[in-house]
C-alpha cells in the first residue's frame, strides 16, 4: 500500500516538473518569436534590387536600385539617374548593423502611432531576383534628450527609430536615425559630385565669359600663372582646393534655362581624369543660373543656392594678391 503511494506521488512529482518543462520551452518560443535583436540578417552580395517606397499619406515615387553586372542603376517615376557611389553600401550598412533595443508593441493597435502602417511607414524590400529578402516598415524617429548635465562636454541623447518587419505584428526600436538614412527621395542617393580630383593632378583651368573676357589658369613647373602672369600661390591653392571637389545637393531638373547656350563655362584639364566642362545657363530670379557639368549629363543644379556658381567661376582678381595702397 505504501509503495504504491510512493509510486503515485512519484508519478505526479514528474507530471509536475514535465509540464514545467513544457510550459518553459512555449513561453521560451514564444519570446523568441516576438523578440528579435537582428531584424535584417541577408547576405548583401545576392541582393539584385533594392525598392523603397513612401509612405502612402505623403508624396514622393518608389527609389528602385537594380543591379547589372557589378554596376547599380537608379531609378523614380520612370527617369533614370547616375546614383552615388557609396549609396547601395550606406543602405546595406544601415541595415544590417541595426539592432532593435526593445519591442515597443505586439500588435496593430500602436502601429499608426509609431507610422509604421502601409500608409505611414517608409517601405523598404531587399530582392534577389523575384525573391524577397527582406521587408520592413521604417517609422516615427524619436529623440530623448540627456538628462545629465556635465559642464565640460556636449551631452548626447538618444535617437531611435520604430520598426516593423512587413510580416510581423511586432514593432521594435532601434537605435539611431534611420529614419533620415532611408527615406523614398530620390536626390538622397543621387551622384552629386560635379567635379571630383586630386587638386595635385589639375594642370590647367580655361575660364570663358561674356564679352570675351576669357583667362585661363596654367600650372608649369609646380607654379601657376594666369594667362602667363605668376599667381598668389596662397589665393590660387584655396580656389583650388574648392574646384577639386565640387558638390551639390541642390537639384533643379524641373528648371529650363533661359538660353540653350553658356553665359560662363569653366574647362577643368589635368591629369587621371577626363576633361571636365561646369556650365552656367542663365535662369530665373531664385536660381539665377543652371549649372551643368559633362560629368553628370542629366542633371541641372542651382547656381544661386549654397553659393555654386560663385564656387566655380572666380574673377581675375581671386588669383592676385590685393594691391597695397
Amino acid at each position: 500500500m505504501l509503495s504504491k503511494f510512493l509510486n503515485t506521488k512519484t508519478l505526479i512529482i514528474l507530471l509536475v516538473i514535465l509540464l514545467g518543462i513544457y510550459l518553459i520551452s512555449k513561453y521560451t518560443e514564444r519570446g523568441d518569436r516576438t523578440f528579435k535583436s537582428e531584424l535584417v540578417a541577408v547576405d548583401t552580395s545576392k541582393v539584385t534590387k533594392i525598392v523603397i517606397s513612401p509612405k502612402l499619406s505623403g508624396e514622393g515615387n518608389e527609389v528602385v536600385f537594380t543591379k547589372t553586372g557589378i554596376d547599380w542603376k537608379l531609378e523614380s517615376a520612370g527617369k533614370f539617374y547616375k546614383p552615388d557611389k557609396e549609396a547601395v553600401k550606406n543602405i546595406f550598412t544601415e541595415l544590417t548593423k541595426m539592432k532593435s533595443k526593445q519591442v515597443a508593441a505586439t500588435d496593430e493597435s500602436k502601429w499608426a502611432e509609431f507610422e509604421v502602417t502601409d500608409s505611414t511607414g517608409t517601405r523598404i524590400r531587399l530582392y534577389d531576383g523575384k525573391k524577397v529578402l527582406a521587408d520592413l516598415y521604417v517609422g516615427k524617429f524619436n529623440y530623448v534628450q540627456s538628462q545629465e548635465q556635465n559642464p565640460y562636454q556636449q551631452n548626447r541623447g538618444s535617437m531611435s527609430t520604430y520598426v516593423r518587419p512587413a510580416e510581423d505584428q511586432e514593432v521594435y526600436v532601434v537605435e539611431g536615425f534611420l529614419k533620415m538614412s532611408i527615406q523614398a527621395n530620390i536626390d538622397t542617393y543621387r551622384d552629386k559630385n560635379l567635379f571630383k580630383a586630386n587638386k595635385d593632378d589639375i594642370t590647367k583651368i580655361s575660364f570663358n565669359y561674356p564679352e570675351n573676357k576669357n583667362f585661363a589658369l596654367t600650372k608649369m613647373d609646380n607654379k601657376w600663372f594666369l594667362n602667363g602672369m605668376p599667381t598668389d600661390s596662397m589665393k590660387t591653392v584655396g580656389y583650388l582646393n574648392k574646384i577639386s571637389r565640387v558638390t551639390s545637393s541642390n537639384f533643379i531638373d524641373d528648371v529650363e534655362p533661359e538660353t540653350k547656350v553658356p553665359e560662363y563655362m569653366v574647362t577643368i584639364e589635368g591629369n587621371n581624369f577626363p576633361p571636365t566642362e561646369i556650365k552656367a545657363f542663365p535662369a530665373d530670379s531664385l536660381n539665377k543660373y543652371v549649372i551643368t557639368s559633362s560629368v553628370l549629363p542629366d542633371s541641372k543644379f542651382s547656381g544661386e543656392k549654397a553659393g555654386l556658381f560663385k564656387r566655380v567661376f572666380a574673377n581675375v582678381s581671386d588669383f592676385f594678391a590685393a594691391e597695397k595702397k
